[in-house]
């Protein structure tokens, strides 16, 4: 039930008050934005990227960025205004009382220190001055986190955890003031479900346990269907449906609301797997496989530093990936996924084990062949952003590899920017602008040309929707259907979101702790699943109940 309908609550008792909330950069981008979440109470914002959700945590932090300002309205925190209040004063609340999980752990740690170390200057921040009761707390916190072997793992760098280790230092950071309003924002979009899962649980159990409050901003329906107890639909700057996870998912009433809905994937498999294409060129004289990849006993160990340790980042992998279709590798973060993609178009080299590309070795020595490789081979990465150089033109971005790999002449490198922007559902008129002018998806859609213009035979894909909201994720979805039919392209999907497999994969490959626990067709796999974790997966799929029907 939502504190507006809570019998048992007075106003002063509110944990936060947003009323008639409006924020200006050169003109009002936010309009009378108003809700009230109570003690205990989990609140979602939900919208796509630009619906207004971030300017709000950032009006009631604080922390608007550049010349945004609170034109109007009020934020109160337990009955204090926070419009307007001291610098110092909401420098005090911001950790200790409200607390916030952002988005992006990179951006966010600092990479020259140890987790451990961070974690402990937020205690000492929040006054705990013993050495032993901090280091105590550490170890603490980074568990109840879901961290493992958190002795251990303190002491080491931000860039020797996954996305999904990283995301759960913040968390443990969060938690060290003990605050009783943590502000989440899209803390888990990057995370495996059974991570997420496991996440979501914890906070959940925060709320319930020490009445903490939550304000949950995502992107993903099911999430804030199955973890809020209210749900409020953000779109252009206003507030345009509210009520329970029931009456918003279920039944909605306003048209955005329902697009979202419609938008969000289905873990139900609605077709089945197309048949495999028999390439029909030949090389070096031998008929080309119907395997656009093969991976044969795969194995890739790091070594850590100090004592000699190691990690089995890959232990004996072996999958096909079939010329024409889409395969999804799925598991948790630490499985080995993103490790095979790395290997496979040469940016790592396995310790063992074979990859054949085209028939081709990934391991060849010659430059003619690495050159043949890299062309045959084409990366989408999980944040367009961090792989597009910020200062240069879309129209030098997508020509790069055709530079690179000096293929035709310079108008007809002009002409094919243009036709693969066509190609991508994009206007001529994005080729003069920077990535930082465009949308997350605006940007996805440029990667996706970028690695197309060479003319790949396979894209790796890279958790490459993970980070969008459902409607642009759809878009991109669907771009990459028509594409694969239009050209014939393969894609090897990296992810781990089960509902985005089920909607786009044609074969699946499930992978935990380095192996491949269970491979087959999706449609096989996601309705009978052999393998107890592939179950365990499927078991963590959040808001099947509400979505999938």
């Amino acid at each position: 039930m939502s504190a507006s309908n809570r019998g048992d609550v007075t106003p002063s008792e509110f944990v936060l008050e947003v009323s008639a909330l409006e924020v200006s950069y050169e003109s009002p981008v936010l309009h009378d934005v108003g809700f009230i979440l109570a003690p205990g109470e989990r609140l979602a914002l939900v919208g796509q990227s630009g619906s207004g959700k971030s300017t709000t945590i950032g009006a009631i932090l604080g922390l608007l960025p550049g010349a945004g300002r609170v034109s109007s309205g009020s934020v109160k925190y337990r009955g204090e205004e926070l419009v307007d209040a001291d610098p110092q004063r909401l420098q005090t609340l911001r950790g200790r009382s409200i607390a916030l999980v952002p988005q992006d752990p990179m951006a966010s740690l600092n990479p020259s220190m140890r987790v451990g170390d961070q974690i402990a200057d937020a205690l000492r921040t929040y006054g705990m001055k013993d050495s032993a009761e901090v280091t105590r707390n550490v170890t603490r916190l980074m568990t109840e986190a879901g961290i493992p072997d958190a002795e251990n793992r303190r002491r080491s760098y931000p860039h020797e955890f996954s996305g999904g280790m990283r995301q759960r230092v913040l968390i443990a950071i969060a938690l060290s003031g003990e605050p009783d309003l943590i502000i989440a924002d899209e803390p888990t979009s990057a995370l495996d479900v059974t991570v997420q899962k496991q996440i979501l649980d914890h906070l959940q159990e925060l709320v319930t346990e020490r009445g903490t409050s939550l304000l949950f901003v995502t992107h993903d329906l099911g999430v804030a269907g199955e973890r809020t107890d209210t749900i409020l639909v953000m779109h252009e700057g206003r507030v345009v449906e509210r009520g329970t996870p029931e009456q918003v998912l279920g039944s909605p009433q306003d048209d955005y609301t329902k697009a979202l809905v419609k938008a969000a994937p289905s873990i139900v498999v609605e077709r089945e797997a197309k048949p495999a294409e028999n390439a029909s060129d030949e090389s070096e004289g031998e008929a080309a496989s119907a395997n656009v990849l093969e991976i044969k006993d795969l194995h890739k160990v790091y070594k850590l530093r100090g004592r000699g340790r190691e990690v089995h980042a890959l232990k004996g992998v072996s999958f096909a990936a079939k010329r024409g279709q889409t395969t999804a590798v799925i598991g948790e973060s630490g499985s080995g996924k993103s490790t095979v993609a790395k290997i496979v178009l040469g940016l790592e080299k396995a310790t063992s084990g074979t990859v054949l590309a085209g028939g081709r070795n990934v391991d060849a020595t010659s430059r003619a062949e690495r050159s043949i490789l890299r062309r045959f081979s084409q990366p989408v990465f999980q944040d367009p952003y961090s792989s597009l150089n910020p200062m240069w033109s879309i129209e030098r971005i997508i020509r790069e590899p055709l530079d690179v790999f000096k293929i035709g002449t310079r108008s007809e490198r002009e002409k094919k920017v243009a036709e693969v922007l066509d190609q991508v559902a994009l206007p001529a008129s994005m080729l003069e602008r920077r990535p930082a002018d465009l949308s997350g998806g605006q940007r996805q859609r440029i990667a996706i040309a970028r690695a197309l213009i060479s003319e790949p035979e396979l894209l790796i894909c890279d958790e490459a929707v993970s980070a969008l909201d459902v409607l642009v994720q759809e878009q991109i979805l669907d771009l990459l259907r028509d594409l694969q039919v239009g050209l014939g392209v393969s894609c090897l999907f990296i992810t781990h979101d089960l509902a985005v497999v089920a909607n786009l994969a044609d074969d699946v490959v499930v992978m935990k702790s380095g192996e491949v626990v269970e491979a087959g067709a999706t449609k096989d796999v996601i309705d009978h699943p052999a393998a107890d974790y592939t179950q365990k997966l499927l078991a963590a799929v959040p808001g099947s109940g509400l979505l999938n029907v």
